[in-house]
């Protein structure tokens, strides 16, 4: 097949290329996708219009943050901080930099992008980089980034994996040096004395975190009544009483307010009134579908109320051959559950097995202390009307969160009184987002807390806080 393409002036003739697959997007969704795909024996090819590949997760999201959050913690010594008292160390926040931090980040990704280049050419699968849009519902036409040169591609199959920007509204006057986005807030040339944030959801509420873990003075503005509403209403109130170093001020229920910036800071007007400034302000008040380029209605795709591609339990967009994954499709969007995602959509369109998504899954969010859960939390169980205990192990009272000095925190174990079944777990502390998957498991096969209980833990270890929170719920039965 061939159309025409404009080179120097003069139309040539155009190859278009056919694949059973393209994917578009390199984050953890489309390269599921891929995987997936080219395992069966399909001819794929992915779309990348960045220059790196990744998506968000491994260049402005995930990677980022969680690899500042490590570097954080490993430079301001803050687990020893509680080991050998908070004068070991006095001298070591002197030596942070915002350009060290900067080249640790820059050596995980250039990492995991040879990583992500090696495993797409290992298996065959063809990337071509370049801004993709619909000509038609099988038709991309690609403008490439090295030569600025138009192609067009076609497939059978066409997955969507585009995932999403931070959201930066008109009124907001942002520079990216003081007032900034998820994206821009990893560029900023010095560690501020003073940083506001707007938006107390998960991204706002890590950032806050690793910053005040630096010594910075964070005022944390929430439209909510409650940080982190979604979470179980104790885990929520042990995060704020952690707070590192105690320089987060959390303002709930801050209403509408205006953005300025005035001599140099930033400055929020509330308003009822109050103004608050800072040397920088991280604006984190939602992100929006990577959808405009793409040029959707060519191919009938539709949206929902939310402007995120609409899809079935397939995944399947409002064309049929079309499927969308990641966060593009909006909720939950994790990196975790996005892989999944794609492996599923690539699995559904190739007809091998229809499968769905799993309806028990854990939650991470990587603030200090870090947080994770699966399950119903306890408000969830009154509503529900169910006859419920709870079993807890406080980290201070855990063997090993003295020896590590890591003793804020909590495991709380939600457990059906009649049945003795695990309801839900919910931990803050260290090494809450890798004990959770042992509560996964659990949950997955309907058991009771007598897994826990009957059966013999590494000693000392954080996961020996599951056995001490079924036995705390054990003996209120």
């Amino acid at each position: 097949m061939s159309g025409y393409s404009l080179r120097n002036g003069i139309s040539h003739p155009m190859t278009i290329k056919q694949y059973d697959f393209i994917i578009i997007g390199t984050g953890p969704a489309g390269l599921a996708a891929a995987m997936t795909a080219i395992k069966s024996n399909k001819k794929v090819l992915v779309l990348e219009k960045e220059g790196s590949l990744g998506g968000v997760c491994v260049n402005t999201g995930t990677f980022p943050s969680k690899t500042l959050r490590e570097a954080v913690l490993h430079l301001t010594g803050h687990l020893k901080r509680k080991v050998f008292e908070e004068d070991y160390c006095s001298t070591r926040d002197a030596e942070i930099s915002m350009e060290r931090l900067k080249l640790r980040l820059y050596n995980v990704r250039q990492q995991e992008h040879s990583i992500i280049g090696a495993q797409l050419e290992r298996n065959g699968i063809d990337i071509i980089r370049g801004n993709a849009c619909f000509k038609d519902p099988h038709t991309l036409l690609v403008n490439q980034i090295e030569d600025g040169e138009n192609i067009e591609v076609r497939s059978e199959k066409i997955i969507i994996a585009t995932g999403s920007q931070p959201r930066n509204p008109s009124d907001v006057p942002f520079d990216h040096e003081t007032i900034v986005d998820s994206t821009s807030i990893l560029n900023i040339k010095h560690i501020p004395k003073s940083l506001i944030i707007m938006g107390g959801g998960v991204i706002g509420s890590e950032y806050a975190t690793i910053f005040a873990a630096l010594g910075v003075k964070v005022t944390l503005f929430d439209r909510g009544d409650r940080l982190l509403k979604f979470l179980d209403h104790e885990i929520s109130t042990e995060l704020q009483k952690h707070f590192p170093r105690d320089n987060v001020e959390y303002i709930k229920s801050c209403g509408d307010f205006s953005i300025k910036k005035v001599n140099g800071n930033a400055r929020v007007t509330l308003e009822n009134g109050p103004e608050y400034t800072a040397e920088c302000l991280f604006f984190a008040l939602g992100r929006e579908a990577n959808t405009a380029s793409l040029t959707i209605d060519n191919a009938s795709i539709k949206l929902n109320e939310y402007h995120y591609i609409e899809v079935n339990d397939l995944y399947q967009t409002s064309t049929p051959h079309i499927y969308a994954v990641g966060d593009v499709i909006g909720w939950p969007s994790l990196a975790a559950t996005s892989i999944v995602q794609g492996r599923l959509a690539a699995l559904n369109a190739l007809k091998s097995r229809v499968e769905s998504f799993p309806t028990i899954f854990p939650f991470g969010i990587y603030t200090i202390p870090e947080i994770s859960y699966v399950g119903i939390t306890e408000e969830e169980a009154h509503e529900r009307d169910y006859k419920f205990v709870i079993g807890k192990c406080m980290y201070h009272e855990l063997p090993r969160g003295q020896i590590s000095g890591e003793c804020e925190g909590m495991l709380k174990m939600i457990v059906h009184s009649d049945t003795r079944e695990i309801l839900g777990v919910h931990i803050i502390g260290g090494g809450a987002t890798e004990v959770i998957h042992i509560a996964q498991m659990a949950l997955l096969h309907n058991a009771k807390i007598d897994i826990f209980i009957d059966n013999i833990f590494n000693y000392p270890t954080y996961s020996e806080a599951l056995k001490i929170a079924a036995l705390s719920a054990s003996n209120q039965m």
